[in-house]
């Protein structure tokens, strides 16, 4: 496999063929996110995507049943092309069976309700979406580049398009500079107006 600079993939995707649709992450602005500050976005050429499903295919010895698209915000892809490449894991991996991709608030919402429910009923099962705080103070202190509205609109949009909505919430960002109990709360709020179907909590030493 062809890989540029150091892949990063959610812990549930640990047995999951990694495919790096694009390189870096687009917005690369959040202060507590260090993952993609050696590398310039760019989107990848759709060939060099195809030809390493090819490389897949011939190197691993098992069935693939799990594909995750690479690296950050791989959903701001233009949904023509993120149809073909979805196309093409169910041509070239016929054993794949799920396939999920991180997405930022803005490129869910950027997205039409019309698009999402395609790229689901092709065999996008999930987007990781990084809801980091319910907060609006501590988001944008952490310089997230969305605010609580966004962030629920994308989970409901999510949700309306049939998706396995993902909520990850760092539970020490209130401890930044306001009340913890504010910013908890405010978690608590986006949890239940989006009533995610997985949630990953993550805390900070």
């Amino acid at each position: 496999m062809r890989y540029e600079g150091i892949v990063y993939r959610p812990p549930s995707e640990a047995r999951s063929l990694i495919l790096q649709l694009t390189i870096g992450c687009a917005r690369n602005e959040c202060t507590f996110c260090n993952m993609y500050k050696d590398k310039k976005f760019r989107i990848r050429n759709l060939d060099e995507v195809v030809e390493d499903m090819i490389m897949a295919k011939k190197y691993y010895m098992f069935d693939i049943e799990r594909v995750f698209l690479a690296d950050g915000d791989a959903l701001i892809v233009k949904t023509r092309d993120l149809l073909y490449i979805i196309d093409k894991i169910h041509e070239i991996l016929p054993t794949v069976n799920r396939i999920t991709a991180y997405g930022a608030p803005k490129d869910v919402l950027a997205k039409t309700p019309e698009e999402l429910e395609t790229l689901q009923k092709a065999g996008l099962d999930m987007v990781y979406m990084g809801a980091e705080s319910g907060s609006d103070k501590v988001l944008k202190a952490v310089k997230k580049n969305a605010t609580q509205a966004e962030i629920i609109a994308a989970g409901q949009k999510q949700t309306v398009a049939n998706f396995y909505n993902f909520f990850g919430l760092f539970l020490c960002f209130g401890n930044l500079r306001y009340k913890r109990n504010t910013a908890v709360l405010a978690d608590v709020l986006l949890v239940c107006i989006n009533r995610p179907f997985h949630i990953n909590f993550l805390v900070c030493e």
